[in-house]
């Protein structure tokens, strides 16, 4: 009987003891955490942090096949069942051209607003046609190759720097001749634009030859504007003379001859590659 007192004894012992280590073990578990913070650590949603996702692609250089491999190749939740849709909610996904960069760029893929900055400098201008001088809008692939996604060989550089390829038909031309445009990535200065005075009109066979001094007329040839100089890069004067070269003076001004095009509601006709007169008369470039 006594042996068998001391075995309950001992028994009691050994369950106080599980039940007291299953209480501490119940008591030190973690706070239950979401499945995205266990895989991607805090933070990884807040744009504040230094763990957000969006440092973390640009850090691997915009790699972005390798979010497919959980949320799946149009990242409405794949393997995961977290759709990343909710936040980026544009063509795309993810891959909308607006998640890295402005359309146009501004903020620029660094977070950069002003015009100073080179990511930034004179896109809205040349995007929307909002100049003071010009309405002309212009588009992403008169300066730049559009790529045909993120993965694009030729989309990110090993620079990380927007390579500028100019193209431009419409502005950039007079009566089909383009000039030889180019863009320094060095000083930022854009050269060889119609659009900034890189044009000549000869005198013989135009309709107005009247109003020439010679031969021919030009804009200021080797203007070169700077990309992110701000708004004195193209003011009256800049990108051609008053008169321009070979063009005589009058004592009237340029809006006699050339109606409602200095004007705000004529800047549509300004940069349009043609030279519009009063009455509704134009003259082409040659």
């Amino acid at each position: 009987m006594k042996k068998q007192r001391i075995i309950l004894i001992l028994m009691l012992l050994i369950i106080s003891a599980l039940l007291i280590s299953c209480s501490d073990l119940k008591n030190s578990l973690p706070t239950a955490i979401s499945a995205e913070v266990q895989i991607h650590g805090q933070g990884w949603i807040d744009t504040g942090s230094v763990n957000f996702h969006g440092k973390y692609i640009q850090n691997i250089n915009y790699n972005l096949t390798i979010c497919k491999q959980c949320h799946g190749s149009n990242y409405e939740g794949g393997t995961s069942n977290s759709s990343c849709r909710p936040c980026h909610s544009g063509p795309g996904g993810p891959e909308n051209c607006a998640t890295c960069h402005g359309i146009p760029p501004a903020p620029d893929r660094y977070g950069n607003t002003s015009f100073t900055a080179p990511g930034v400098g004179a896109h809205n201008i040349h995007y929307t046609g909002t100049g003071t001088i010009s309405a002309l809008a212009m588009h992403c692939d008169d300066c730049h190759h559009l790529p045909n996604g993120v993965s694009d060989t030729t989309h990110i550089t090993a620079t990380g720097i927007a390579q500028v390829q100019i193209s431009n038909l419409g502005a950039l031309q007079t009566n089909g001749a383009v000039p030889s445009t180019s863009f320094s990535q060095l000083t930022l200065k854009c050269t060889n634009t119609f659009c900034h005075g890189n044009w000549t009109l000869p005198k013989s066979g135009l309709a107005s030859d009247s109003v020439f001094s010679g031969t021919v007329m030009t804009g200021v040839l080797a203007n070169a504007p700077v990309w992110n100089g701000g708004s004195s890069q193209a003011v009256c004067g800049s990108c051609h003379g008053l008169p321009p070269a070979g063009h005589y003076s009058y004592s009237q001004s340029c809006t006699a001859c050339h109606e409602d095009v200095t004007t705000a509601s004529g800047k549509l006709k300004h940069m349009n590659g043609k030279i519009d007169l009063a009455g509704g008369v134009v003259r082409n470039f040659r």
